[in-house]
């Protein structure tokens, strides 16, 4: 094709197409980092268990609400593809769990780790349908005093064991690579 028939941009084009180049440094940085939590991190001591609220369906809910029983507190986000695979797997182990007396609390980020996504129902009830009505699994949204305790670094995909003795044990990140420190925790409690 001649170059000569090939209209030269308008100024208002140039604009835009400087305005557009000038705005992927901060596409780049806006989108979710996507960092892990650790899978090997330190035992926390059996430090024992900040207390907290969640909102499940409209409702502020404290941890204390399961004193008594074990518990996994998991922090997710819904654009998050491991998560996604962690309900994956709970729902191919939920025969087990549902033998056991632990809870499991499935927390969407606080605001979602600062980015878009779906809820936390419509989330759950797309990658693990069984699991939204078995009493073992509760699933709810983050409080920004909870996400601070609990996840302070900010992680995707973190979880925190704890004891019904209300201790950390544990703290990891994705279930579907970690399922059997979670597993383990299950069987150590005399009651499962």
């Amino acid at each position: 094709m001649n170059a000569s028939l090939i209209p030269a941009p308008t100024t208002s084009r140039r604009l835009a197409l400087l305005a557009s180049l000038m705005a992927l440094p901060a596409l780049a940085f806006a989108s979710p980092s996507g960092v892990m939590g650790p899978k090997d991190a330190p035992s926390p001591g059996n430090q024992p268990a900040p207390v907290a609220s969640f909102i499940s369906h409209g409702k502020t809910i404290s941890l204390d609400t399961y004193k008594g029983h074990p518990i996994m507190l998991w922090q997710v986000a819904t654009w998050c593809g491991s998560c996604r695979a962690g309900l994956r797997v709970f729902a191919q182990n939920k025969a087990m769990i549902d033998k056991t007396d632990i809870r499991v609390i499935v927390l969407r980020d606080y605001k979602n780790g600062g980015y878009p996504g779906i809820g936390i129902t419509k989330f759950a009830t797309q990658a693990a349908p069984s699991l939204m009505h078995d009493p073992h699994f509760i699933f709810g949204d983050d409080t920004k005093t909870l996400y601070t305790l609990y996840n302070p670094h900010h992680y995707v995909d973190v979880y925190d064991l704890i004891s019904k003795d209300r201790r950390i044990t544990t703290v990891s990140s994705t279930p579907s690579a970690t399922f059997g420190k979670i597993k383990a925790f299950i069987k150590a409690d005399p009651s499962s």
